[in-house]
């Protein structure tokens, strides 16, 4: 059956629950109509319920039976008789920009104990609103304001980027609810027919989760945000190979970090995207999936200057896929090296659309026993290639090559 425009849904950047951006609920606005009391502020239960966010918010807005109010656009509050056109999910009352649609992307970031998730979300959160935002002369914020995991992001980076910088703990497991993503809002004009421009915007957000999360298949099925995702980018720790284990003991790596191999999580990830998408028996998972090598500047002196995966990022304002399917070989032909060939063939039997990088949130080793940046300070190369690959393969960014 055809589903209508008007019935299609998506998952909600915030809570990942499935909604229909033409179906949304309105929050008032206090701003009462004459001769009328304002709605107050009072504890939202649902976002306790899903964030354990008791910050105080004017209520959503309901019909003569108490059940929310659904709107494309705007609603009138019952109580205060306030015109109000703040849009909130239905289910976690997280307030959604104008430009959500249907099309606005979800991604995953996901990765073993140790791979440096949470370092390269940071840097990757830095460099949306900075050097990305110039290369494609774009506009790239947090809608509604940073709270939750964007709010943490930049206290983490200030601490790493202070003289003798400190690296942050592992990501706890979280025992009830979950945290506020990092929601971002990207709009730039772009060329379309005739070479005119057109204003395109996107909404798309990441979740940081435990390592420990995505050891087993049954712990990574019990992650919720991972059946909403519209690409999944997959951090891998280099150390965590049978090839680098010795090597990362004489550096000073945490034993620990190294238990959980990079195919038990990447195992673990395809049981949760098969049944997500309902793949059929002998087909290949559809959704597109970015699969870096983190640390990997803890190589460099293995390879010449010139080689692929140690050239900067491109500023050109389109993504090079010429070059990017080049790197790809090279960190296959690392992997393998490594003694990751198993790794390699899981991915050409189970995904029909993935691409392997290389990067580092650090650009320099850090002093790992101590969990100290270099002192050469913070030296980010290529975070945010896979997101960039994961946005041209949608084609909102212009591909080249």
């Amino acid at each position: 059956m055809t589903v209508g425009i008007f019935q299609r849904t998506t998952a909600c950047p915030y809570c990942y629950d499935q909604i229909n951006p033409n179906a949304l609920a309105v929050r008032c606005s206090g701003k009462a109509a004459p001769g009328k009391q304002a709605c107050g502020e009072a504890t939202d239960q649902n976002r306790v319920k899903y964030f354990g966010d008791a910050t105080p918010v004017r209520p959503t807005i309901v019909d003569a039976t108490g059940a929310q109010k659904l709107s494309r656009n705007e609603a009138t509050c019952g109580l205060c008789g306030s015109e109000s056109a703040i849009r909130v999910c239905p289910h976690c009352h997280s307030r959604l920009p104008r430009n959500f649609d249907s099309d606005s992307p979800m991604f995953g970031l996901v990765g073993v104990r140790g791979s440096g998730k949470t370092v390269m979300l940071a840097v990757l959160q830095r460099d949306l609103y900075t050097t990305i935002a110039q290369r494609f002369q774009a506009s790239i914020d947090s809608p509604g304001g940073k709270a939750g995991l964007s709010s943490d992001l930049e206290l983490l980076l200030k601490g790493m980027e202070n003289q003798g910088g400190s690296l942050p703990e592992q990501t706890a497991q979280k025992s009830t609810g979950m945290s506020i993503p990092a929601v971002f809002e990207w709009r730039y004009a772009k060329k379309g027919f005739g070479n005119r421009d057109r204003q395109v915007s996107t909404i798309f957000s990441f979740y940081d989760s435990a390592g420990e999360d995505l050891a087993t298949e049954d712990r990574a099925l019990g992650q919720h945000y991972l059946g909403a995702t519209d690409g999944v980018i997959i951090l891998l720790d280099p150390f965590g190979f049978s090839g680098n284990r010795d090597l990362a003991v004489s550096k000073g790596v945490d034993p620990e970090s190294l238990e959980t191999e990079p195919e038990t999580v990447l195992r673990a990830i395809t049981t949760v995207l098969q049944t997500a998408e309902r793949t059929k028996k002998n087909k290949r998972i559809k959704q597109p999936v970015a699969v870096v090598v983190s640390k990997i500047d803890a190589f460099f002196d293995d390879i010449p200057p010139d080689h692929p995966v140690r050239r900067p990022a491109q500023r050109l304002p389109y993504f090079d896929d010429a070059e990017s399917r080049d790197i790809h070989d090279h960190v296959a032909a690392m992997i393998d090296q490594w003694g990751g060939g198993q790794l390699l063939r899981l991915l050409e039997a189970n995904y029909e659309n993935y691409r392997l990088f290389g990067a580092s949130a650090l650009g320099a080793e850090p002093e790992y026993q101590q969990l100290k940046v270099n002192a050469r300070g913070l030296l980010p190369h290529r975070v945010a290639d896979p997101l960039l690959w994961l946005m041209a393969d949608r084609g909102f960014l212009a591909k080249e090559g």
